[in-house]
């Protein structure tokens, strides 16, 4: 199945394929070190099985909040459990 989803980016309504994050011209918008963390953390296949690493997931977060904030838009809250796996309080 090839099915498509909507760009994460907030108000976006462009389809892109499953494995995509974001459609061009907001990935474009990502900071390169956002971008690569990304693409580090993507298990390949994710899309299918609906299991993205608890990495992926902030890699996502901090991705989305880089373009709410260059395009004025309110930034995600963190993801419930996240911080304290990540070590913080």
């Amino acid at each position: 199945m090839d099915a498509k989803h909507i760009c994460h980016a907030q108000g976006c309504t462009v389809e892109i394929p499953p494995r995509l994050l974001m459609c061009w011209r907001h990935w474009m918008k990502v900071p390169i070190p956002l971008r690569d963390a990304v693409w580090r953390e993507y298990v390949p296949g994710q899309e299918v099985t609906k299991t993205p690493t608890r990495e992926y997931l902030q890699a996502m977060r901090n991705a989305i909040n880089a373009v709410a904030a260059k395009e004025g838009q309110p930034q995600l809250p963190e993801l419930p459990g996240l911080a304290a796996a990540a070590g913080g309080s």
